[in-house]
């Protein structure tokens, strides 16, 4: 594995110490699993990555991207607790085969 420069880790810390200050996330458990062992939302549930400014009500390239990175990133959250983040734009738009 190569480490990650210096200011990889500058831009990580930020990012969890800005996604802080939206508020505390709480993972709940998925309403189902895919075949690959993703998670599947269900009524009420979105996705959030742990140091996010956005949530995810759909399955977007963004959520995608970050499980096939590092599906330890991936939570999914009732939508009532997802503090003051905002809802991803990009999960209106359908996703291209």
């Amino acid at each position: 594995m190569t480490p990650r420069p210096r200011r990889a880790w500058q831009a990580a810390a930020k990012a969890k110490q800005e996604s802080k200050e939206l508020g505390e996330l709480h993972a709940i458990e998925p309403a189902s699993r895919r075949s690959d062992g993703s998670p599947k939302v269900g009524p009420g549930q979105v996705y959030v990555v742990s140091s996010g400014k956005v949530y995810h009500p759909a399955w977007c390239n963004s959520v995608g991207n970050v499980w096939d990175d590092n599906p330890k990133r991936l939570l999914v959250v009732e939508e009532t607790g997802v503090g003051g983040r905002k809802a991803c734009k990009a999960c209106d738009e359908p996703l291209q085969a």
